[in-house]
């Protein structure tokens, strides 16, 4: 099998140096260059004729949007994006990617993209994951483009999901099947039925993106999922705790128990 000419384009030198060192390390890879900047990433382009272009969005000069702009359709390389920012993965569908990477990613992640690389390189066609993705991608771009309304809809508690960065890939969990959530510095731990996820993200945010009928905030490090809540407890004279239907029991903080009156509430009605 001939080997697939890869160029990488970064402006950071770290960046390169562990991305020459995975591409090396590929017997499928051949490195044919490497570019700081947009510039030089289209001088390149146009020299080399990379059949895969590891590619970076924020870039001196151009960026790497506007570097496959500046690129007709015909003559563009394979693309991975291997960038820190999430915020461009829709428009970096629009240009076929074939896999968006977040840094930092593992080994494992990038050679999973290459594989998705080698697999459209020598079938010609998308793998289910790519298609997958671009169904989401068609999805998150039509809900963006529709006119605004005065109060946009909440998504029902059923069908909603919460998108988190897991390891430089985008995980889409179902909150209904999120029991709660602690923190534990700048990581949250997302307990789920069967497994937990350890993602970077504030509490404050991830409070804002969950179901607002169905999630409570119990303390400033916890969030529970009403739906598993058993009871509350006594823990002393003056603390109270959540107890879960597996047994968790999860301390109330006295700040938040006014939160639990919507639960009453709930309860009542």
């Amino acid at each position: 099998m001939t080997k697939i000419p890869t160029l990488i384009a970064d402006d950071e030198k770290p960046a390169r140096r562990i991305l020459r060192q995975l591409v090396l390390a590929d017997a499928d890879l051949e490195l044919v260059g490497e570019a700081m900047d947009g510039h030089q990433t289209l001088d390149q382009i146009c020299a080399l004729r990379p059949r895969l272009l590891l590619l970076d969005v924020q870039m001196p000069g151009k960026t790497g949007l506007d570097v496959l702009n500046a690129l007709p359709a015909g003559e563009r390389p394979e693309v991975v994006f291997v960038t820190a920012h999430d915020n461009h993965a829709l428009s970096a569908f629009d240009y076929h990617a074939v896999d968006y990477l977040v840094k930092p990613f593992t080994d494992a992640r990038f050679h999973r993209a290459i594989d998705r690389v080698k697999h459209r390189i020598h079938h010609g066609h998308f793998t289910a994951a790519e298609n997958a993705l671009r169904a989401l991608a068609a999805q998150l771009q039509q809900q963006a483009a529709a006119p605004a309304t005065a109060e946009p809809a909440t998504p029902s508690y059923e069908n909603a999901r919460l998108a988190v960065k897991v390891d430089g890939e985008l995980h889409f969990v179902k909150q209904r099947d999120l029991r709660w959530v602690e923190s534990q510095g700048d990581y949250l731990n997302l307990h789920l039925h069967e497994r937990r996820l350890m993602i970077r993200m504030p509490m404050k945010r991830v409070e804002q993106l969950l179901h607002p009928t169905q999630f409570v905030r119990i303390h400033k490090s916890t969030l529970i999922n009403l739906a598993y809540l058993e009871r509350i407890v006594a823990t002393s004279s003056c603390t109270q705790a959540a107890r879960l239907d597996d047994g968790t029991t999860l301390l109330i903080g006295p700040a938040f128990r006014r939160n639990l009156d919507r639960v009453k509430n709930l309860a009542s009605a």
